[in-house]
């Protein structure tokens, strides 16, 4: 008689730790930092801390992506770009020019999406603030 194949015996393996030490460290000075900020914005504002972190997240985020094309412009062209006057500056027939049009309208469209982001999230906002006044929230006649 055949027995029927076994199948291999898989063992439970730990997590294996790919941080160098500076990692480590700064890790932990994070969770330091963060645990008593969010301990106290929960403290103080309740629910809408959620809230408030996503928005100073998404903050932090896109103000270092409006830094990558400035950064790009100054290490492989070695100038900084910062409005169109200066992209007229330079000569017409330059790829420098093209670059700098091209930078300028990067950190131009990044700040048109971090105005439509803080827009978007006050009137999801404006309009949870009307649902609950509605529904007897915070300013009802109740005790």
């Amino acid at each position: 008689m055949t027995q029927p194949p076994q199948s291999p015996q898989t063992t439970p393996q730990k997590p294996v730790q790919r941080q160098t030490k500076a990692g480590q460290y700064t890790e932990q000075i994070l969770k330091n930092i963060w645990e008593p900020v969010n301990l106290l914005g929960q403290s103080l504002m309740g629910d809408y801390w959620k809230t408030v972190y996503l928005s100073i997240q998404d903050a932090i985020a896109l103000a270092v992506l409006l830094k990558i094309p400035e950064l790009l412009g100054q290490l492989i062209l070695g100038k900084s770009f910062s409005d169109f006057g200066v992209c007229l500056q330079e000569n017409a027939l330059g790829a420098s020019r093209y670059a700098c049009f091209i930078i300028v309208a990067s950190d131009f469209m990044l700040w048109i999406v971090i105005a439509g982001r803080i827009i978007g999230r006050f009137w999801a906002d404006l309009n949870d603030l009307r649902k609950q006044k509605g529904t007897g929230g915070h300013g009802a006649n109740k005790p």
